[in-house]
């Protein structure tokens, strides 16, 4: 009966790519073994409850198999139907070209290959890290009839090019490290990419990588075989001290006229090789007909043992209800919401007006406090925590033997660090990562996964301009906030002092969304007339005119104390400035015309000061005359050097303002 199963999941698989014309079928025929395997005979999960907190979490790393994915999904029972199915690859459907979190049942968007494999790896430490806050054992509590409360496996399907991204090994390393002996990696090794052959692009012996990483290795020489997956499966399970892969040895496009070959990757078949793999796969009814012995098969194996799963866990929950911390049971179960409420403009905390001081300090007492107030919040850095100080004081350091601590040292693996942060989030952390702007270039493809996903991760960036100094070009970021500011859906904040870092943080808690924090180098003073509530908006006037209005100034991050003093030297010229502070460009695009002209109003010319790249600012000015930004690469000297070397010290900005507003 297992070889029917698999061939009725085979041949609907066939059906989505061949009504879709195209959906990457090599991959759904040689890895259906794999899935049929793991779903029907393993993993623990419960279709009418898809979201139950406990059950096990599977990643379709290798994310263009999801033909293979959405068909065991309706198979098992999820609530996928053949009309579903029939919208494969279509706008708004249920079932798109990769799987999407927005499918119900479907763990983790993935697409771009190792973002899913890492990003697995952050729900693995979740599960560690859940195991030993909430499995606290009480007396009488746990005996041979009782079940822990959390207690889950983490699964990934991988192909070769997962492996070949360099974010796969940072990820696994770190995996390794921790000893997430809950994370089971299954491996498709098909030994064909894209273009051809793998043996001249990845020859390498990759359980033997994996092995001195500190992982449990197992290879599987028939992949078709469902005993010898089924029993490495159940070995990986034994192994508690170290994460598994198994190697799966497959045929790309098992039964097709091209298997074995590049060329069935991504195309649907011809129709003679359609009819022929049908025949195969003795299912030659009209498309998306199923059998119903052998889909009835899969569906039973996965809701008799998932219903067992789930009734046991119910009664597990109730009796830890029962006995536990009723704080540790509302967070328990806030883990499938998230939601925070807080109002950090009631926050007690000292503010000096009269001494500068580091925002990167200012940032690290606020987020102190949010420890003891956000029991979820958690996070690092790429081995920067004494410089971008994001350390969480006497929280302790997280590692193998104490998966309770509040601070992560990833360690040199910046885009490893953010996908991990990805997978904390979906687990209900509200992570946060943290290294120099200039290098958030590594994290780029796991902040847009953040940004699909409308996961609520904040990635704190610090040295955030040219004025860092003598570690020249490399340090200095120029394009990295306009880029930033180019991903939909994220907010890219950049506070002046203090209160508007308050002000970020309340805006990031309660918005529940992907975020950026930047941060200068350089020392500040708290400003009067900056605003904790104003940062929601996301400008707001931070210095007002004291007579006829002139102009308007612009102002970001450190460079608003530049503005401030502008504004109190240029007045002497009598020429009256407004200064506005812009901390998050994205909040106030979001507000009414009413309150923009508000802000700016009609016929005042506009200038900005941010040392970054003048991509995003041009549509605020009449020209680029009235920028104050840098776009070329900086150079290695002193903050006063650099300033003056590319005209943006105070005098030389002065001058270009007073001649500008006088030629009006």
């Amino acid at each position: 009966m297992d070889e029917k199963a698999i061939n009725t999941l085979k041949s609907l698989s066939i059906d989505l790519v061949q009504n879709a014309r195209g959906g990457h079928l090599g991959i759904s025929l040689g890895a259906a073994p794999i899935i049929y395997t793991l779903f029907a005979k393993n993993i623990n999960i419960y279709p009418p409850v898809f979201n139950w907190i406990n059950r096990d979490r599977f990643i379709m790393s290798a994310g263009h198999g999801s033909a293979l994915l959405y068909s065991m999904m309706f198979l098992c029972g999820y609530p996928l139907t053949i009309e579903d199915l029939k919208q494969y690859r279509k706008i708004n459907s249920k079932t798109p070209g990769h799987p999407e979190i927005s499918t119900m049942g479907v763990d983790v968007t993935t697409g771009a290959l190792g973002e899913g494999f890492a990003t697995s790896v952050g729900i693995a430490l979740s599960e560690k890290i859940f195991e030993m806050k909430y499995n606290i054992a009480k007396k009488n509590l746990f005996d041979k009839k009782t079940k822990p409360l959390v207690d889950y496996y983490t699964y990934v399907l991988v192909s070769d090019g997962d492996l070949m991204e360099g974010i796969s090994y940072e990820a696994a390393s770190f995996a390794g490290t921790l000893k997430l002996g809950k994370l089971i990696v299954l491996y498709d090794s098909n030994n064909t990419s894209v273009d051809g052959s793998l043996n001249d692009v990845f020859n390498e012996d990759v359980l033997s990588r994996f092995s001195a990483m500190g992982w449990h290795t197992q290879n599987v020489k028939n992949g078709k075989s469902v005993s010898d997956i089924d029993r490495a499966i159940k070995n990986a399970k034994m192994e508690t001290e170290r994460p598994s892969i198994i190697k799966i040895n497959t045929i790309i496009g098992d039964g097709s006229l091209l298997q074995g070959t590049n060329k069935i990757h991504n195309d649907p078949l011809s129709k003679e090789d359609y009819e022929q793999l049908k025949k195969k796969l003795e299912n030659e009814s009209l498309p998306f007909t199923v059998a119903k012995e052998p889909a009835g098969y899969i569906r039973d194996q996965v809701i008799k043992r998932g219903t067992q799963k789930y009734s046991e866990w119910e009664k597990t929950y109730a009796e830890y209800k029962g006995t536990l911390n009723p704080d540790l049971i509302k967070s328990y179960a806030n883990l499938e919401f998230n939601n925070i409420s807080i109002d950090l403009t009631k926050l007690n905390i000292e503010i000096d007006y009269e001494n500068k001081e580091l925002l990167r300090d200012s940032n690290k007492r606020v987020m102190n406090i949010l420890s003891s107030l956000v029991d979820n919040f958690i996070g690092g850095s790429a081995d920067l925590a004494n410089s971008t100080k994001v350390y969480i004081d006497n929280k302790g350091d997280l590692s193998s033997e104490n998966y309770l601590a509040k601070n992560i040292n990833y360690g040199v693996r910046e885009n490893a660090m953010g996908a991990i942060s990805n997978g904390l989030a979906l687990s209900g952390f509200r992570p946060y990562a943290s290294t120099y702007l200039a290098f958030s270039d590594y994290l780029r493809p796991s902040i847009r996964m953040s940004a699909l996903m409308n996961l609520p991760v904040t990635y704190i960036f610090s040295h955030d301009s040219i004025t860092i100094g003598a570690d020249g070009p490399t340090h200095q970021p120029i394009e990295q906030l306009a880029s930033l500011r180019a991903i939909p859906n994220l907010y890219v904040y950049r506070p002046g002092d203090i209160k508007e870092i308050l002000g970020t943080w309340n805006c990031i808690l309660n918005d529940k969304k992907p975020a950026v924090i930047s941060l200068p180098r350089t020392e500040v003073k708290a400003q009067q007339r900056t605003s904790i509530l104003g940062v929601s908006k996301g400008a707001y006037i931070a210095g007002e005119e004291t007579g006829e209005l002139d102009a308007v100034v612009i102002a970001t991050g450190s460079e608003l104390q530049v503005a401030k003093s502008l504004q109190e030297q240029i007045r002497k010229e009598q020429i009256d400035l407004r200064i506005v502070s812009m901390p998050c460009m994205e909040k106030y695009l979001e507000q009414d015309d009413a309150y923009k002209r508000d802000l700016f109003p009609i016929g005042k010319p506009i200038f900005v000061i941010e040392y970054g790249s003048s991509y995003c600012w041009e549509k605020f000015v009449p020209s680029s005359d009235y920028l104050f930004n840098i776009n070329e690469f900086g150079k290695s000297g002193s903050k006063e050097e650099i300033l003056n070397y590319y005209n943006l010290d105070l005098d030389q900005i002065i001058s270009r303002i007073k001649n500008l507003i006088n030629k009006q």
